[in-house]
């Protein structure tokens, strides 16, 4: 692996990303630099570095156009300016030709890309998607402090000043709610150095070059401030709910982040499937964020209900997961041994359907909303949609919903789109006695001699095959729990069992299994989820550059398997399978277990 100039990938946070750029110097990103001077060096000039250190960092020239230069003229323009791979960076128009080998790449016109939603998405997701994932993307005369959460997190890595000092020396104050005319200010906002011992009276009586200096320093700070709480955000897997917010500064925003959840794909492949952080459902875009949108789409996919002729539809609950929850232990209590004769399917906003068995997997058992009682249009249509196609693919003799209020609604909707039967049981409160006797009558009047019903352990296999195929693909959990599996240890801690061999263990944390090496094993041949590396034996960790292939299918904090002709290992990925195998640099997969094949 050369030495020179390269930028590798510390973390991520779907398409935000925390980096180094080595160059002269480290660049930590995300970062705010100097539109002209990066670590002392003017990043358009052409002249050699005078430097004596091996890693100089230069730009190659170019010739400056605005976006909508007609593409002829871009194609033309390009031939004049010669590239090779001497330079640490480029700089490209969004709509012209982009040249491989780089580890900088300055998106040229971005500044005209600002209130444009579409040009701006559709030029940043490109860009990235045609760059190396081992590259850095820095958009000049872009940012703002009050936009820069929205740029890291559609991709972008290094942003600069250049608003700051514009905005600066035409009197506008910079804040989080937008950039304010001095003049309409009756106190500043802000305690910064420049700040604290002003108002802005004060500062209007200064000279204009004076007034522009101490507004130039408050505008740098609060970029700065910005920048270091976008990075704290993405080390927290917290960013998305703060852009959700923050983009309502100004509509070009808000509409910025609509359309990049329209590209499903870009920010699908991107986000990791798992996190820490409790999941906050508090606008309407948080219905279209990946989570949510990945869940239902696993669900839909994925999901395959255990075979019972009886479906009990229930509301969500603030508890989580479900089950633990006292409503929802309530109503089980009340059916005893009924409920191996029923299989339970949860309606819940922002994730339309949890089927029980999924009830621990994130983003199920980590998410918060809003609770008042009303649904707007959108939540409801989505679980509509959600309950419909569930419904479509999957047959029951006998539909109860246990539910009031807007859930009775959507049951009821649904019914009469489907013209598919449901029994309402729930009264005014589900909880109530006179409720639960209801649904407790429902049940048992449905049932004949051969009505299919489940012991607990099966309920517990069929758990745990859910979430097989939900993390793997469908018909993986069949093969990884056979039927003479064992489930080990209380909910929420399961392991699975074969023949005296743990096949995988269920982690609370995230509702996702740990494989094991035996489990492993079980599910290697049919190719989910693989990664394939060069022949060594790895320990620890396995970088980038050490893979050869790895399943398009793979994102950060999936469970994966690894192999060549000497081991098998499991572990649990950084990286995208993607990028995995297009980086030349970065940690690739933490390892846990590992084995030589015999």
């Amino acid at each position: 692996m050369k030495n020179g100039p390269h930028f590798e990938v510390i973390d991520r946070d779907s398409a935000a990303r925390i980096g180094k750029l080595q160059a002269e110097k480290k660049l930590h990103t995300p970062c705010v630099i100097e539109a002209e001077d990066v670590e002392g060096r003017r990043i358009w000039s052409d002249e050699k570095s005078q430097s004596n250190s091996p890693c100089p960092f230069q730009v190659f020239p170019y010739l400056p156009m605005p976006f909508r230069t007609p593409i002829e003229v871009i194609d033309e323009a390009r031939k004049l300016v010669k590239t090779d791979n001497s330079a640490t960076g480029v700089v490209i128009h969004p709509r012209g030709v982009i040249p491989g080998g780089f580890c900088l790449y300055v998106l040229g016109s971005a500044a005209d890309l600002m209130g444009n939603q579409r040009a701006f998405i559709s030029s940043i997701i490109r860009v990235r998607e045609e760059i190396p994932y081992d590259s850095a993307l820095y958009t000049p005369a872009l940012a703002t402090s009050y936009n820069l959460a929205l740029l890291i997190y559609a991709g972008v890595d290094i942003i600069d000043y250049t608003q700051a000092i514009i905005s600066a020396y035409q009197d506008k104050y910079f804040t989080r709610a937008g950039r304010i005319p001095l003049q309409s200010l009756r106190e500043l906002p802000c305690r910064c150095h420049a700040c604290i011992d002003h108002t802005p009276q004060s500062i209007l009586a200064l000279s204009k070059k004076e007034r522009g200096e101490l507004l130039e320093e408050h505008n740098r700070a609060k970029m700065d401030e910005e920048m270091s709480l976008t990075r704290e955000l993405i080390r927290t897997g917290q960013l998305r709910e703060y852009v959700e917010g923050a983009c309502r500064v100004e509509p070009w925003q808000t509409a910025s982040l609509q359309h990049l959840d329209y590209e499903h794909t870009y920010l699908e492949k991107r986000t990791p499937v798992i996190r820490s952080a409790r999941l906050n459902a508090c606008t309407g875009e948080s219905l279209n964020r990946v989570e949510v949108q990945r869940f239902a789409e696993r669900v839909r996919e994925r999901y395959t209900p255990p075979e019972l002729d009886i479906l009990l539809l229930l509301h969500c609950s603030s508890h989580k997961p479900y089950s633990r929850s006292p409503s929802h232990q309530k109503i089980r209590r009340a059916l005893g041994g009924l409920t191996n004769y029923i299989h339970e399917v949860i309606i819940t906003s922002p994730l339309g359907i949890v089927p029980r068995e999924l009830e621990l997997t994130y983003p199920a058992a980590h998410y918060d909303t809003p609770v008042t009682g009303n649904w707007n249009s959108d939540e409801h249509n989505f679980a509509v949609e959600c309950l419909s196609n569930y419904l479509r693919e999957h047959h029951y003799k006998t539909i109860i919903a246990h539910a009031t209020g807007a859930y009775k609604e959507i049951c009821r909707e649904v019914s009469e789109k489907l013209s598919q039967p449901i029994k309402f049981t729930a009264g005014n409160n589900p909880t109530a006695s006179d409720s639960l006797e209801k649904l407790k009558r429902e049940i048992k009047n449905t049932l004949k001699p051969e009505t299919p019903r489940r012991n607990p352990e099966e309920a517990k296999k069929d758990l745990m095959r859910a979430i097989t195929d939900y993390q793997f693909g469908k018909g993986t959990g069949r093969k990884l729990i056979p039927v003479d599996a064992t489930i080990k240890a209380p909910y929420p801690k399961h392991q699975a069992h074969h023949k005296r061999e743990q096949l995988a263990t269920l982690v609370p944390q995230y509702g996702t299994l740990a494989l094991t090496i035996h489990g492993a094993k079980r599910i290697a041949e049919l190719n989910h989820y693989t990664v394939k590396i060069d022949e060594f034996t790895p320990k620890g960790t396995i970088l980038a550059p050490g893979i050869i292939h790895a399943d398009p299918l793979i994102r950060p904090g999936d469970e994966v398997l690894i192999t060549n002709k000497k081991i098998l290992a499991v572990g649990r990925s950084r990286m995208t399978g993607e990028e995995m195998t297009q980086s030349k640099r970065g940690i690739a997969i933490d390892l846990r277990h590992t084995t030589t094949r015999k």
